[in-house]
């Protein structure tokens, strides 16, 4: 049994807040509610989540995905905002993979015991990944302000 088994969501939400910083690396288990699009009729996604900022309660984090390839589906004038990562200078990352730095997407400090913490996004490549969120033609300024982007 883990410690954080025997914690209530309440407890879980406060352990997260001293726990995470900005460009920390997560893998969890992502849905709709995250704003992912679980594939083939799944429910959910096992993702790379990279934290960006925290709102003001507390109660969410904003951050970013890491995708193994851009989405061929969508317009080129939007796949410029996938940043790309190299699986040399990340070893948490099975393959060369990239940033998507269209939308940012949501996670709940409540799951914290469910994270798998992998590593930490250096701080060059951190504010290129922010400044792109923020010129994200897909982004809205009060996400971006929720977050404290």
């Amino acid at each position: 049994m883990r410690i954080s088994d025997a914690l209530n969501e309440a407890d879980l939400s406060r352990l997260a807040s001293h726990t995470v910083s900005i460009g920390d690396v997560y893998e969890m288990t992502m849905t709709a509610a995250n704003g992912v699009t679980p594939k083939h009729g799944y429910a959910s996604r096992d993702k790379y989540f990279i934290l960006l900022g925290f709102d003001s309660d507390g109660v969410a984090y904003g951050g970013v995905i890491i995708n193994s390839q851009i989405n061929r589906n969508l317009p080129p004038h939007l796949k410029i905002y996938h940043m790309p990562l190299r699986q040399s200078k990340y070893p948490f990352l099975r393959y060369d993979s990239f940033v998507d730095c269209l939308r940012l997407k949501v996670a709940y400090p409540q799951k914290f015991n469910e994270w798998n913490y992998l590593g930490k996004i250096d701080e060059d490549d951190l504010r290129l990944i922010i400044g792109t969120v923020k010129e994200s033609p897909a982004e809205s300024k009060a996400s971006l302000a929720r977050f404290g982007l």
